[in-house]
């Protein structure tokens, strides 16, 4: 090898170097660092709850103690499937009786309106559910 080809050899791997050095320079000093990982859902912590920790009183939600199963409607009126306090389920027609002190005020298409001494609350029908379901009795 003459002092020439030495020469461009040198120059040639120079430039690679500097090419190499350049583009490990610009990935590493633009590379941003990985995101944090997302925060688990949880539920809301209730103060209610917390506070009988410390000799607080737990309150019940009204209507904790009923729970609806269907909406009929029919010619004369409508009717709800309901139960209430965990007894079997029984057919309740619109302005009737529920249990004492609350009455059926309301039935929409997918929950009812329970009238309970002047306090107006709604109780949902549970979520469809995902499958095909058979009900045997």
């Amino acid at each position: 090898m003459n002092a020439l080809q030495i020469r461009l050899l040198s120059l040639t791997l120079f430039a690679v170097f500097c090419a190499t050095l350049t583009y490990w320079a610009i990935t590493l000093a633009s590379h941003s660092s990985a995101p944090l990982p997302a925060a688990a859902a949880r539920p809301a912590v209730s103060v209610e709850q917390a506070a009988t920790l410390f000799g607080g009183q737990l309150t019940r939600s009204i209507n904790q103690d009923v729970r609806l199963f269907g909406v009929l409607s029919l010619r004369d009126g409508a009717a709800a499937i309901i139960s209430t306090g965990g007894e079997p389920s029984r057919a309740v027609a619109l302005g009737s009786t529920i249990m004492q002190g609350a009455r059926l005020s309301e039935i929409r298409p997918r929950s009812i309106i329970i009238d309970r001494n002047g306090t107006r609350s709604e109780v949902f029908l549970p979520a469809n559910a995902p499958g095909p379901t058979i009900y045997v009795r």
